[in-house]
């Protein structure tokens, strides 16, 4: 059989829909009260647009903390009709994996390898390296930036702005996406010896600088910059000792894949992958050199280990990975000479699925169970202090959204001035002592064992503990304080 007769079915693009829509479907069944903690930050942005509030996180504060303003702007729409946002938020996370999925099917095709682009979409789809990231915009923006790479595979470059201009405004590190697709036409054209200036597609351009331009401008005006203080306050961060790095988390991750024989056997497929593509599917290097351009900036920008950023990394192993089913494929046929010899392939990658759907079920069973303390904290604040009362904690997403009170941050995401104190001397318990002394909140909310009030202990003295909180799943159980600042 040869390697393309399975997928030169008349109707596949149809199978294709379907089965991504099926799989996107039975994620959201299965992850759809998933999540955590970072996500609530652009929800509770999202909320306040549609209260009026402005596009803000604290009511009267202008800074920008989330890294997806244009995300935050699609949940507004359901806010405005006071759906569940963290429900709308996973849905939408869910559709855009099957849509991303889609998106590698696409490129398969455009490859001309259509066994890479299915055996990539089934990866891509059941990847347990893609759920923690449930309900952030991550999903939705790979899928915008796979089909960029699929439009620009087709030299629909107007589709190619569209896509990677709402991309940007969603994240703005896409724009690494946008540059590589440029050097891949730049270098095409001179390739073909053409006038580099004269035939680029500047519509094209000028339609990504219109998408950019209003957010910019907007952001310049209303927040002093378009960078979020997230980007530094994570930087700092990264100051503290005992802190790791991106670049060392990566090789943690790898080294983490290697010991488990099912992932080895990924790695190996993938690094097959990255030599096939190189010497005969050269068209799929723009994707992945996206990914790999990607993992250097990061590095470079010496940003603490947060699992969400890894997610192009994972997606760009996957896409490898199914490359390298392909070139076994590709070599068996030609050494055994039997039209059989391609499925030699798609067993090696049976066994990474497998892999695969046992984690995922692994990670059905195991929510984070911070997701209900902090909710069932954040309840207890809405019905039980003043709307003007400020609240002090570390980890602001779930409590600051379910609140909707006013969040002194200790981590810097929302006060930019508190992450600079960060550095080898200074970490977490040092910046909460000194925001709860700058700031003096009227509720802490610690854990249970307070470190930061033993290590300050005339805090001690002002703030009295009024409800603790502990999650049905082992968690580190929690405690709302209330402080007075009347006395000396």
């Amino acid at each position: 059989m040869n390697r393309g007769t399975f997928f030169d079915l008349r109707n596949r693009d149809g199978i294709a829909v379907g089965l991504c829509l099926l799989v996107a479907g039975a994620l959201f069944a299965v992850f759809r009260n998933h999540g955590f903690d970072d996500p609530y930050i652009t929800y509770r942005y999202a909320a306040n647009v549609a209260s009026g509030q402005g596009f803000v996180y604290n009511p009267g504060l202008k800074v920008l903390s989330t890294t997806a303003p244009l995300y935050a702007l699609l949940l507004v729409p359901a806010a405005v009709i006071g759906l569940d946002l963290p429900l709308v938020s996973n849905l939408i996370c869910c559709l855009s994996i099957g849509v991303g999925g889609l998106a590698i099917w696409r490129l398969g095709l455009s490859w001309d390898d259509p066994l890479a682009g299915f055996v990539g979409a089934i990866f891509y789809m059941l990847s347990p390296f893609q759920m923690p990231t449930m309900g952030a915009e991550t999903s939705f923006v790979l899928a915008l930036v796979l089909w960029a790479f699929v439009a620009a595979s087709g030299a629909h470059w107007r589709t190619v702005a569209m896509l990677l201009g709402l991309a940007t405004v969603a994240r703005a590190d896409t724009v690494l996406a946008g540059l590589v697709i440029a050097l891949i036409l730049v270098a095409g054209r001179v390739r073909l010896g053409r006038s580099t200036w004269c035939s680029l597609p500047w519509s094209a351009a000028a339609i990504y600088a219109l998408l950019l331009a209003p957010w910019l401008i907007f952001a310049q005006a209303y927040y002093g910059s378009p960078i979020p203080v997230t980007l530094a306050a994570k930087r700092h961060q990264m100051q503290i000792v005992g802190s790791r790095s991106f670049g060392q988390g990566l090789i943690d991750r790898a080294m983490s894949l290697w010991n488990l024989p099912a992932y080895r056997l990924l790695l190996i497929l993938a690094l097959v992958g990255v030599v096939y593509s190189l010497l005969r599917r050269r068209s799929a290097l723009g994707v992945l050199g996206w990914v790999a351009l990607y993992g250097l900036a990061y590095t470079l920008l010496g940003v603490t280990s947060y699992f969400w950023y890894y997610s192009p990394i994972f997606l760009g192993l996957i896409i490898a990975a199914a490359l390298g089913v392909s070139a076994v494929s590709a070599v068996a046929q030609r050494l055994i000479r039997l039209r059989t010899a391609g499925g030699v392939g798609l067993a090696l990658a049976a066994i990474i699925l497998v892999a695969e759907l046992l984690d995922l079920a692994s990670l059905s069973l195991r929510p984070d169970s911070r997701l209900v303390i902090y909710h069932e904290i954040g309840d207890w604040l809405a019905q039980n202090t003043l709307v003007e009362s400020t609240v002090g904690t570390l980890e602001v997403g779930i409590i600051g959204y379910y609140s909707r009170r006013p969040i002194i941050d200790f981590a810097g995401l929302i006060q930019p001035e508190v992450a600079t104190l960060f550095d080898a001397q200074h970490g977490y318990l040092e910046a909460a002592n000194w925001a709860t002394r700058h700031y003096r909140p009227d509720y802490l909310v610690l854990n249970k064992a307070p470190p930061l009030l033993q290590f300050a202990p005339d805090l001690g003295a002002r703030c009295v503990a009024l409800a603790d909180f502990s999650a049905a799943r082992p968690t580190e159980p929690m405690t709302i304080y209330q402080c007075s600042w009347d006395v000396p």
